[in-house]
């Protein structure tokens, strides 16, 4: 999942040139397939331990292959990076958002796998290419809002089914601070935090015109400027959580699970640490409010999704191990950790206390979905949208100065195509 969003940081020029050449790192011995499957999940979550378990099981099943499912590191996407780089990628490894646009070059396609049908039209635009490839099995598909404490908001007297605007937004904040709450959370400790502010807000302040002016290489700086501007004036007016360049995740977990604070641009598997704090905790997510149209949820590709390198050793085992997690019975038990809809049908959505603000808003009102803005529009800044978010907050950079930084970091990876 994007659990503290896991950042794409961009895969060096040379990997886009070419799929790789060499062979995978599985190896075969005395009739047993080793496959190494770099999982990205860390060691303890409950989704290593949900993998762990269905790795057994298919062994138990197919005792000709044993998979290495190895946790994740601190330097998920530099290990896959250099992997990539070096000709030696693993035989499966989780995408973290990129199986399409980052590492369609370098994976089997799936499009043919006899699950594939079973892809919902949700995930079309996040995983499938214009001709229909798609290159990963994924459990889960992300959508996302803010994530809010419905205790919270009941004490202060809001009603997040009316917030429809920004302006609805900052009077809810105003609220919450009239109520000794804090409005806003969020920490520099963790990248994703204040990247998502970025990501889920940005789509909804362009039109639909400027926005095909991005995708076809146009960047204004004056509507980042607008973004940038919004969230200053939020930090002016006290919404972010005071301890903001100090806290940590866990802090801001506990400060949403003791009914302190209000909003979190986070995505809902983000609410397993606040959970883990107090169980009680009555958490919802609402759509995020747009300066030219209606509300609208970010959707996209998340952590447990797995690619099959097209250069392994033992292609046909490690499709074979993919093919298991996609029977109904085992993909179920990795949605059930995700607290996501479900990407495949047959298998039910697992979004835990966020189903009924989720079927609310998707299934009654029909609220629309886009792509998480940095993966369609912006990719490989995703590190640059954290870090001037984060300036805009801890005053380092003015609106401006947030505008051109991005404006910069769009025309270098531009030059670079």
């Amino acid at each position: 999942m994007k659990n503290g969003k896991v950042i794409a940081l961009g895969i060096s020029c040379v990997l886009a040139l070419a799929p790789l050449g060499a062979c995978g790192s599985s190896s075969s011995s005395g009739g047993t397939k080793t496959l190494e499957f770099m999982t990205m999940q860390s060691t303890g979550t409950p989704q290593l331990k949900v993998i762990q378990k269905l790795t057994k099981k298919f062994e138990k099943a197919n005792p000709g292959i044993t998979i290495k499912a190895n946790p994740g590191t601190n330097n998920n996407q530099n290990d896959i990076r250099v992997r990539l780089a070096g000709h030696n990628p693993p035989d499966i490894w989780a995408t973290h958002g990129w199986s399409r646009d980052r590492y369609g070059n370098f994976l089997e396609p799936m499009q043919n796998r006899p699950w594939a049908k079973r892809l919902k039209p949700l995930g079309n635009e996040v995983y499938k290419t214009s001709d229909g490839k798609f290159y990963a099995l994924p459990a889960d598909i992300q959508v996302s809002g803010i994530m809010y404490n419905e205790t919270v908001m009941t004490k202060a007297g809001i009603d997040t089914k009316s917030i429809d605007s920004w302006d609805a937004f900052k009077d809810a904040c105003e609220k919450l601070k009239a109520a000794g709450m804090t409005p806003i959370v969020s920490t520099p400790k963790d990248m994703g935090a204040v990247g998502d502010i970025a990501d889920y807000i940005l789509p909804g302040m362009y039109t639909d015109a400027q926005l095909k002016e991005l995708k076809g290489g146009k960047f204004d700086p004056s509507i980042y400027q607008k973004y940038a501007e919004m969230v200053s004036q939020w930090t002016k007016n006290g919404y972010f959580n005071v301890d903001y360049t100090s806290a940590t995740p866990d802090d801001i977990a506990r400060l949403m699970a003791s009914d302190k604070a209000g909003f979190y641009f986070r995505s809902n598997g983000n609410a397993q640490l606040i959970e883990s704090y107090n169980p009680n905790v009555k958490l919802g997510m609402m759509p995020i409010p747009s300066a030219t149209g209606k509300p609208y949820f970010s959707t996209g590709e998340d952590m447990l999704t797995f690619g099959v390198s097209k250069t392994s050793k033992n292609k046909e085992a490690a499709l074979k191990f993919i093919d298991f997690l996609a029977e109904p019975e085992n993909l179920q038990q990795l949605v059930n950790v995700s607290m996501n809809n479900s990407a495949l049908t047959g298998v039910k959505s697992a979004l835990g206390q966020f189903q009924t603000s989720y079927d609310y808003w998707m299934k009654d009102k029909k609220t629309a979905t886009v792509p998480f803005f940095d993966r369609k529009y912006l990719p490989g800044m995703y590190s640059t949208m954290s870090k001037s978010t984060d300036g805009i907050i801890t005053g380092q950079l003015t609106p401006k100065d947030a505008a051109d930084q991005a404006k910069t970091a769009f025309e270098n990876l531009k030059t670079k195509k």
